[in-house]
């Protein structure tokens, strides 16, 4: 019997595709934020699941390896655009955000709260009016950060990862591959040597990955060569640091909602 996998349908993870599923498996797709909930309800057993929903998974999930989706600067796909400058998006300014993400919203909220202070966050939204902001991720942010600049409406992008560095000189951490707990061990074990052989095979994956994304996307090659670049998969010391500081920093500045209604 095949066990389900969660694979986010984005580019930023067509090298994990190119491998194919686990040995055993089968793959889910699910944006990042629904994946925590598939793996609360054991919907599947596996997933690249969002740093931002660790916590509610906690005693549910636990890491395999180093392992994620990863970006040391710009990350070219979880970007913010707006009419004014990052630095000006203060209340009475209002955004719109991503419903897919659980890590990238966390992000804004902590990069506009040390940029504008928490207090002069701006607001949400109401239904059927223009933002002065809003946070894109995955293709979308991907095809739009090609475009934007001949775009009037939102002249102004801030890379969320690249500001991260920025401030905090460490990378940032989107993913982390997990496994629940209870998942059988022959599966556990499949998801290792997955990972492991992804690790080893990485430099021709990614070169196997660029043509069709391209294709789907209507975008250079080159520039797919240039984002599969930026983003990393295969975690290391810098990337536990930044994830770490993240946890921290929300911890710290964190509070629900994260953004107030206008």
């Amino acid at each position: 019997m095949s066990v389900p996998v969660a694979m986010i349908p984005y580019t930023n993870m067509a090298p994990y595709r190119q491998l194919g599923a686990p040995h055993g498996c089968h793959f889910v797709p699910l944006v990042p934020k629904a994946s925590i909930g598939a793996l609360i309800t054991g919907r599947v057993v596996a997933a690249a699941v969002p740093v931002g929903g660790l916590v509610r998974l906690g005693g549910v999930v636990e890491t395999v390896g180093r392992f994620g989706i990863a970006a040391k600067g710009p990350s070219m796909s979880v970007l913010f655009f707006s009419r004014v400058p990052f630095e000006e998006m203060h209340e009475p300014k209002t955004l719109r955000v991503t419903i897919e993400s659980a890590s990238s919203v966390r992000l804004l909220y902590l990069l506009l709260g040390r940029t504008l202070g928490f207090d002069r966050l701006p607001r949400l939204v109401p239904d059927g009016r223009n933002p002065d902001g809003e946070l894109l991720i995955g293709d979308r942010a991907l095809i739009q950060g090609v475009v934007t600049r001949a775009d009037d409406t939102f002249p102004h992008v801030t890379d969320l990862s690249k500001k991260w560095f920025d401030i905090y000189g460490l990378p940032f951490v989107f993913a982390r591959w997990v496994v629940r707990n209870d998942a059988a061990e022959p599966v556990k074990k499949a998801i290792v040597r997955w990972l492991d052989a992804f690790r080893e095979k990485e430099p021709l994956l990614v070169a196997q990955a660029i043509p069709e994304a391209a294709g789907t996307l209507d975008l250079s090659p080159d520039l797919l060569q240039r984002y599969f670049r930026v983003i990393r998969r295969c975690l290391d010391d810098s990337d536990v640091q930044g994830q770490q500081r993240f946890f921290q920093e929300f911890e710290q500045f964190g509070r629900a909602p994260l953004f107030q209604n206008a």
